[in-house]
This record gives C-alpha cells, sequence and structure tokens, in this order.
C-alpha cells in the first residue's frame, strides 16, 4: 500500500471532524492545520489521532498550501473539516493510489443539503482532493474557490466523498455571500471590469444552468432553494465587483 498523507484546514469544525479524522484512519499520516478554533475541534482532532498544528489564517490557498508542506508523503489527501470519505471511496482510493497509474485523483462529492443528499440525477461535484503533490500547486490569486492546479494523469472517483457543510441552509446562504466578496476582490485585483449587461442577466442565465441544465430541478423544492443560491452568489459576485470599482474611483 503506497503511503498517503492526509491534510484538513479547519476553523471551528467540533460538530464533523471527529467523523472526518475517522474515516481516514486507515492512511498513513492525518494533519490538522487549526486557525484557532474556539470550540472542541482540536481536543477532538487530537483524540481521533491526528497530528494537529496551529497555524493563523492566512486565506484558503495559503493555508493549505501550507498544510500540503507539512505532508511527509508524495501522495496527499485533502479534506474539509465537514468532510467523511465512506468505506467504499475509501477503498476505491487506496486500489487507485496503489496502482500507479494516475497522478491526480477527482472525488465526486455528495453534497449533503437541508438534511439530505440531492437526487441522484442533480449533478454530483467533482474536485481534485488527492494528487501527488510535487505535481500540484494552490493557486496564489483566489482568496476562495483554490481548486488545486496541476497536470498529470486524471481519473475520477466512482463513489462519492460526503460533505456536510451545506446543510445548514443559514450558513449555506451566508458562506456564497461570504465567498462572492472574496471572488470579486480576486476579480479587481485581475483587472477584470464590471459589467451592467452580465449584473442585468447572470441571475437568470445560472439559474437555467443550474436548475434545469445540472439537474437540481429532479431534487424538488431542496434544489430550487439551492439553485436559487447559488444564482444568488453569481449576482452578488458582480454587484461587489460593481461596489469595488465604485470606491476605488475606477468606475
Amino acid at each position: 500500500m503506497t503511503n498517503v498523507s492526509v491534510f484538513i484546514v479547519t476553523l471551528n469544525e467540533a460538530d464533523t471532524i471527529g467523523a472526518t479524522v475517522k474515516s481516514v484512519a486507515g492512511f498513513d499520516e492525518v494533519i490538522v492545520v487549526d486557525s484557532g478554533s474556539t470550540d472542541d475541534t482540536v481536543a477532538i482532532a487530537r483524540r481521533e489521532g491526528a497530528r494537529v498544528l496551529h497555524h493563523d489564517w492566512e486565506g484558503f490557498s495559503q493555508q493549505k498550501a501550507f498544510a500540503m508542506g507539512l505532508c511527509r508523503n508524495e501522495w496527499c489527501l485533502n479534506l474539509d473539516g465537514d468532510e467523511v470519505v465512506p468505506p467504499l471511496l475509501l477503498q476505491e482510493l487506496k486500489v487507485l493510489i496503489a496502482s500507479n497509474e494516475w497522478d491526480l485523483i477527482r472525488l465526486r462529492i455528495e453534497d449533503i443539503f437541508m438534511g439530505a443528499p440531492m437526487h441522484p440525477r442533480s449533478r454530483k461535484r467533482a474536485i481534485t482532493r488527492a494528487f501527488k503533490k510535487s505535481l500540484v500547486r494552490y493557486p496564489s490569486d483566489r482568496r476562495v474557490h483554490e481548486n488545486i492546479q496541476g497536470e498529470g494523469r486524471q481519473v475520477t472517483t466512482q463513489h462519492t466523498l460526503t460533505h456536510w457543510g451545506y446543510n445548514d441552509l443559514g450558513v449555506y446562504a451566508t458562506k456564497h455571500v461570504r465567498y462572492a466578496k472574496l471572488r470579486a476582490q480576486d476579480k479587481f485585483l485581475a483587472g477584470k471590469r464590471f459589467s451592467g449587461v452580465k449584473l442585468l442577466f447572470i441571475f437568470p442565465v445560472t439559474f437555467i444552468k443550474v436548475y434545469l441544465l445540472r439537474g437540481l430541478i429532479f431534487s424538488g423544492w431542496r434544489g430550487l432553494v439551492q439553485a436559487t443560491v447559488e444564482s444568488f452568489y453569481a449576482f452578488m459576485k458582480e454587484a461587489y465587483l460593481w461596489m469595488i470599482e465604485r470606491d476605488s474611483g475606477r468606475s
């Protein structure tokens, strides 16, 4: 079995971090980098066998890059503190990594939203979370949605990672508003300009894409709620970009 390091960045994840760490206990190393939790996150993670370190918050990309740098193995698996690796996915990952046929592994993600998984015909996100660390890097120009960047032989898992972070509607909606502002700041620093046309049409276009084309319609009222929040997120990114330009005197 190829040795694998798991790294997790946390802040106040006491409700789920125990299950997260326990779900990957079969791997060689589990590292938790905490940025100042005021709940029992650190104690629970240590109790479940993780190596826990404190590192002041620098941003998602920087925090994850720091955590990855602590890993002693070439193969790494990145998890959030509200994600759990079910046994079937754990076994699949072990097989894929041991085969030496792949460099990057995209994990399909099952979001638990408002108390239940989405319909099987609703889209599943897939993000590269397992990889050879020498082939990847975290982007330095993104404050949020800091997906790993790298090249190599890639495969997507059949089984899904369970994500609990969307379960609470209030937390889900609040997080999307916060992330919209961070992404708008990234876009502004990258030289992107506000578009009134985009602000006008981004909500309905995004809603059609996620509700109909990506199959959230099959998840009933929960699908309608999620599609609306995602569309509002797209709208708020453009609205925040307009606000930032206005306040900077560039508009």
